[in-house]
């Protein structure tokens, strides 16, 4: 009894660090891994991380070219799409 004890106590510990480093709510998985055990860590090892790509488009690295509409970095000089000439903000 004490050894299925330790496995679901393990399973908990092993949703936190996993949850933790997927940058989700450690503290929730960690309950979540004590009433839900193997079933928990399964759904946490496979869930992606929230972490967002550093290379991703955003507001403040990239701008809409006048001209195709085509997402390119705001330091651009010219459109990698339709090569139109763009003024670097």
């Amino acid at each position: 009894m004490e050894i299925i004890l330790l496995i679901w106590l393990g399973c908990a510990i092993a949703c936190w660090v996993i949850a933790n480093n997927k940058a989700r709510f450690a503290g929730g998985w960690f309950l979540l891994g004590l009433v839900f055990g193997l079933f928990a860590l399964f759904v946490i090892a496979v869930l992606p991380s929230r972490e967002r790509d550093k290379d991703a488009p955003s507001p403040d690295t990239h701008v809409r070219c006048p001209d195709c509409r085509e997402l390119v970095r705001r330091d651009a000089r010219v459109c990698k799409h339709c090569s139109c000439t763009l003024v670097p903000q």
